[in-house]
């Protein structure tokens, strides 16, 4: 998206003194401009991505550049941070959240579709196709963070303990789903698993295994589709233009 002025368009008629202060001005004024949009993007976002609240990191991500001489042209830009820890660059997965479309599948759901599932039930495929994803349930032991999400930390152990898991594991496993005491740890079940174990919720999902008891921590599901609710281009094109023109008419009469 581009937003353009004609400096003779907001001024009118020039003479030779507002020659001399337009390049000072109008480069004063697109600063102050992406600046103020910077700012607002920022605080919609704390608006719009309100369950769970948005980390810091997103709420930063909008970043701008000040402007630079091209020519003839003063240009500059206000962008969503394209890098990220661990691969979760911001401007992947607010993209649906701006344009529409399937939800970002992060680094932890990636990882789940390059580890095995070990169960011979799972006919020797991945914990999760390219087409779901797992998202954490309601579980008191669903570990969070002071934004609502499931911590860094229980992400990391239930991808460790997925990854460890072998056909040796499996049968301590159904030992524990027959009520028999078993190992505290996280393991998944497949479709097959659930359909044997007539659980009450009906889909593949990562348990934790308490003694004798089993906790759904996160269940499987389709990747979602967002609509674009955040208005990242309306709200830049209009806080742009009436930044800049009013910033640049009053530097220019300084």
């Amino acid at each position: 998206m581009q937003v353009e002025f004609d400096v003779r368009e907001l001024l009118g008629r020039i003479n030779e003194l507002d020659k001399v202060q337009i390049p000072n001005a109008a480069n004063i004024a697109l600063n102050q401009a992406l600046f103020e949009t910077r700012k607002r993007l920022r605080e919609e976002s704390v608006r719009v991505f309100n369950n769970p609240k948005p980390v810091p990191f997103t709420v930063n991500s909008f970043l701008y550049d000040k402007p630079v001489q091209r020519g003839d042209d003063l240009e500059g830009r206000v962008f969503v941070r394209d890098d990220g820890p661990g691969g979760n660059a911001p401007s992947r997965y607010l993209n649906p959240q701006i344009r529409g479309g399937k939800a970002y599948r992060t680094r932890f759901q990636r990882a789940l579709g390059n580890t095995p599932d070990y169960d011979p039930l799972g006919m020797g495929g991945s914990v999760l196709a390219p087409n779901r994803i797992m998202a954490p349930t309601d579980s008191k032991l669903v570990r969070r963070n002071q934004y609502g999400n499931m911590s860094p930390g229980q992400y990391t152990a239930i991808l460790s303990a997925l990854r460890n898991a072998s056909s040796a594991d499996l049968p301590s496993m159904r030992r524990a789903r027959r009520g028999k005491s078993g190992t505290n740890n996280y393991f998944y079940l497949n479709q097959e698993n659930v359909d044997e174990m007539n659980l009450r919720t009906r889909r593949p999902g990562i348990f934790l295994q308490r003694g004798r008891t089993l906790h759904r921590i996160m269940t499987e599901s389709k990747v979602p589709t967002y609509s674009a609710k955040f208005k990242f281009f309306d709200l830049s094109r209009q806080t742009i233009e009436q930044e800049f023109v009013k910033r640049f008419r009053d530097n220019i009469l300084r």
